[in-house]
């Protein structure tokens, strides 16, 4: 009985945590662009941008982003996909 209910227990904790997002942050050079699926790559990573993205240090939006700028990217990690939810210059 004791091990049914401790595999009960572990399988609730996997679920409960199977849907949540991966966090973390990235810095490097944008090397591409992709205006029409709103991305851009940033150390062979393609990150997307959605309306929520926030864009600092005198970023506006996504248009101000140019290959060659050195960018910090903060992400989301969520279906298979790299959601950046901020973006701003690094001023290395």
């Amino acid at each position: 009985m004791k091990n049914w209910l401790r595999l009960l227990c572990f399988s609730a904790s996997l679920s409960l945590f199977s849907g949540v997002a991966l966090a973390d942050d990235i810095e490097g050079k944008i090397e591409s662009i992709d205006k029409g699926e709103r991305s851009f790559v940033v150390q062979g990573i393609t990150f997307y941008v959605d309306d929520s993205t926030d864009y600092d240090d005198g970023l506006k939006g996504f248009d101000d982003l140019q290959v060659g700028q050195r960018v910090e990217v903060d992400f989301d990690y969520r279906d298979g996909r790299h959601l950046a939810r901020e973006i701003e210059l690094d001023d290395r």
